[in-house]
């Protein structure tokens, strides 16, 4: 995060960048809650599963066949989590929550902590509680998924990058800007699912939500789905 803040400030998408300290902040309240929730409650919760012998299938721990089950593993998890952020634009408790995550008019690299801090506990007992009784995956497999994911912070960057004709296949910074946007769109799987929108060169709209609801302090950030807007 700090290098990509770094790189934001050398080549700006967008000059104004003012909620780089709430974005932080809120962060920081939510630090031992996404550790707990994502970093020990999520792979634990696949480990127990797994460990009370889960997980039709057996994914290879090694050798040649490492790289294949780690793509599974990947590709598994990033359906589960397509899945699950559909469920939270169209589940009014759970957008009451990801809304948070919406509100930031200062879209950046930041913006990747900026999460309501029961968000990853839910992630946990379902999306990685589910990936634990298809898979049974050894910890190398698990933390390269968990490394992997860390590219959540190129994605949220505000930088001008985008991957020209693969656009759908990986998620850019210029792409996930439009998705924060207040007509959000998705890549890769919504174009499997006719959701999809191919943005046109150069676009880099405002990001909000469209009430303009945001938090004016992290304390706020705490009890957003009780205080936030519509």
């Amino acid at each position: 995060m700090l290098f990509l803040g770094l790189v934001e400030r050398a080549r700006p998408a967008i000059p104004e960048q003012t909620g780089i300290f709430r974005n932080l902040g809120i962060g920081g309240f939510g630090f031992a809650a996404q550790v707990i929730g994502s970093a020990w409650l999520a792979p634990i919760t696949s480990f127990t599963v797994n460990q009370a012998h889960g997980g039709l299938f057996l994914l290879p721990a090694g050798g040649a066949g490492l790289i294949l089950g780690i793509a599974i593993y990947v590709v598994a998890m990033d359906m589960g989590e397509y899945l699950f952020h559909r469920a939270q634009h169209a589940i009014p408790f759970l957008w009451a929550m990801h809304s948070l995550h919406h509100s930031d008019e200062s879209f950046g690299t930041t913006t990747t902590v900026r999460h309501f801090w029961l968000e990853s506990w839910i992630k946990s007992l379902t999306v990685w509680l589910a990936i634990g009784m298809l898979f049974k995956a050894s910890p190398v497999i698990v933390v390269s998924y968990g490394l992997l994911a860390t590219y959540n912070f190129v994605s949220h960057a505000n930088l001008r990058l985008d991957f020209g004709p693969a656009w759908w296949l990986l998620n850019s910074p210029a792409y996930h800007r439009l998705h924060h946007s207040p007509a959000p769109e998705l890549p890769i799987f919504d174009l499997l699912s006719g959701a999809h929108f191919r943005p046109p060169a150069g676009l880099f709209p405002d990001t909000g939500l469209a009430t303009g609801a945001t938090p004016r302090s992290a304390f706020q950030a705490l009890a957003w789905p009780l205080l936030r807007g519509n």
